[in-house]
């Protein structure tokens, strides 16, 4: 069983087309799927998926850096309800959440209005994680110094942070794990290009004992389906490609993947 630790499904169930996605996942052996919520809508939307595909999907609820404005703590307001206990269909994580230097107003001013608004709702959702005891899903985007730097003086417990699609090197790595947090990878670990390289290198030092694995879909399609809309069925490339890398057998790292994603979200 592979599971994907990190999708988004929104695009799929406006189209129609989702339980054609589902079953197209199940043939490829992908039997479970998180998909993450980055704003109010989704939330929404998701917990009715979690609701209506009991034990194949299960939904994480976060205000991702590009949707925060000056009016994120009203929207943090509303993903408290989600996270009140005894309610139906959970979350089974806070996320993701972050800091997204790359997608920045030009102006300066703006610029930095933007980055100190991330950083209050980044903090905010951590301490919401803290107080509720879920895993987090970091969205860290030319900002890694700062993440981890909020990240350390929270008061969060590192080995509840996955840090979903990491594009950083061995040092990025190395300092995620020496905290006890971990990276997940993508279809990143497929391209040949040898700007990813360094990707390919922190999967190798990170190992196996903390590997998470996701598509991102519908984004960063592994190869051989690069320039086409990503899909669930697809983290069997990347899985086959990991596998590859790490020198280890596929029913042998089947396993170990799911265990960890299974432990991480404490899914039943």
């Amino acid at each position: 069983m592979l599971i994907d630790s990190h999708c988004h499904l929104g695009r799929f169930s406006e189209r129609g087309d989702l339980d054609e996605v589902l079953n197209e996942a199940s043939l490829a052996g992908v039997n479970r799927m998180i998909t993450v919520g980055t704003d109010p809508d989704e939330w929404k939307l998701y917990q009715s998926l979690s609701a209506r595909h009991e034990g194949v999907i299960d939904f994480a609820v976060g205000l991702h850096p590009s949707e925060v404005d000056s009016n994120w703590e009203t929207k943090l307001e509303e993903l408290r309800k989600y996270l009140e206990l005894g309610s139906d269909h959970c979350p089974v994580a806070i996320g993701e959440m972050g800091l997204d230097y790359f997608h920045l107003p030009k102006d300066e001013e703006e610029k930095q209005t933007a980055i100190e608004l991330q950083k209050q709702a980044f903090s905010a959702q951590l301490e919401l994680a803290r107080e509720c005891g879920l895993p987090i899903i970091i969205h860290c985007r030319d900002s890694f110094d700062d993440c981890v730097k909020i990240l350390d003086t929270s008061k969060t417990v590192w080995d509840r942070v996955v840090f979903h699609c990491f594009s950083g090197g061995k040092d990025e790595i190395d300092r995620i794990n020496l905290r006890g947090g971990r990276g997940s990878f993508t279809g990143i670990v497929t391209y040949d290009n040898s700007s990813c390289e360094p990707v390919r290198e922190a999967l190798i030092e990170q190992g196996v004992e903390r590997l998470l694995i996701e598509t991102d879909c519908p984004y960063l399609t592994p190869v051989p389906h690069k320039g086409k809309e990503n899909r669930p069925s697809y983290l069997r490339y990347t899985f086959q490609r990991i596998a590859a890398i790490l020198q280890i057998p596929v029913l042998e790292l089947e396993d170990e993947i799911a265990k960890n994603t299974l432990s991480f979200f404490n899914l039943k």
